[in-house]
């Protein structure tokens, strides 16, 4: 953009990260995931509300007793979705946790690397993104029986190459860069390159893709426990409750409402983890117009007073940018009139 009286380009200038007031995804993603922990570690601690045991007559409506109702069994359905979003919680945190670990070593070593050893691994990226995640999960549970910890080992296995092209793109470009140029000559190791240059640069777009990942999880440890493939029986899993409850729906709508809410808050939350994240960290362009954040570019000129006894003047042109210290700033070219 060009000031109309001095011509001069003003350069757009990256922004501070917003604070977290100017995330509200991020917040309210958490506040929801912290809720539902409380909620889960509450109804597991509780001495007085069993898990799996019946508790009162079947399908009772919510009540000052059962704030909730029971299920088709007798049992506490506060206590029982309780767990569930714990559970549920545990298994998307983990499987994101395992996917971003092997993902991640995986984009470092075939960003940073190059040649063959890039195209073997993301052909090999690109096999395992082809294979559904259910497909792979239901292997699996044949194989090495259901339960929380093959599913996470499952899932993690599916879900790592997303983690490695999100880490690749970026490392492929900041091997290039000076910094990373000056280290190799001054004779740092490939490793001490990748965890202290490239990964921390490329950390947000893995804060970003672990979230939205551990949301799909959700969903498709949900679609499991509804197979009969996910968290064994009787623990409590929304997709289970579904599947038990779906021939007691007439009778008692709740017991498939109530899950199915408990699925769409979950995957809710992750996604707005994901957005807020987004907005927290992705940096942020200030063309530096007046009234702008940050503080507006000032461009004015200033005299400088020609040498005595010579007719010449300089005409210099300075920049001022208010409270913005750190912002990239242009200056303007001198001329000379007589």
């Amino acid at each position: 953009m060009n000031n109309p009286n001095t011509g001069i380009a003003r350069i757009p200038r990256a922004r501070k990260r917003s604070g977290l007031r100017k995330a509200p995804s991020l917040i309210a993603g958490a506040v929801i995931i912290g809720l539902l922990v409380c909620w889960a570690l509450v109804m597991l601690l509780a001495p007085t509300s069993p898990m799996n045991e019946t508790v009162s007559d079947p399908l009772l409506l919510p009540s000052g007793l059962h704030p909730l109702g029971t299920d088709h069994v007798g049992r506490d359905l506060l206590v029982r979705m309780g767990i569930a979003a714990g559970l549920s919680l545990l298994i998307s945190a983990g499987t994101a946790v395992l996917a971003g670990v092997v993902g991640t070593v995986l984009g470092l070593v075939a960003g940073y690397a190059g040649g063959w050893v890039d195209s073997v691994i993301m052909r090999i990226v690109d096999t395992v993104l082809s294979i559904p995640a259910i497909l792979v999960a239901l292997i699996v549970g044949v194989a090495f029986g259901t339960g929380p910890l093959p599913l996470v080992f499952a899932l993690g296995v599916v879900f790592a190459p997303s983690f490695a092209r999100v880490t690749r793109g970026p490392v492929l470009v900041l091997k290039e860069r000076d910094f990373v140029r000056a280290a190799e000559m001054n004779g740092v190791g490939p490793v001490r390159i990748a965890l202290s240059h490239l990964l921390p640069n490329a950390f947000t777009p893995l804060a970003i893709n672990f979230a939205t990942v551990a949301s799909t999880v959700v969903l498709v440890e949900a679609a499991l426990s509804y197979l009969g493939q996910g968290v064994p029986a009787p623990n409590p899993s929304a997709g289970r409750m579904i599947s038990e409850s779906t021939r007691f729906m007439q009778i008692d709508p709740l017991l498939v409402i109530l899950p199915t809410l408990l699925i769409v808050v979950l995957a809710i939350a992750w996604n707005l983890l994901a957005d807020g994240a987004q907005e927290y960290l992705a940096p942020r362009v200030d063309v530096g117009l007046p009234g702008s954040r940050g503080g507006p570019t000032i461009l004015r000129k200033s005299k400088t007073p020609s040498p005595a006894g010579t007719t010449d003047r300089t005409d210099s042109t300075e920049t001022v940018t208010a409270h913005q210290p750190e912002d990239v700033v242009s200056t303007g070219s001198e001329r000379t009139r007589r």
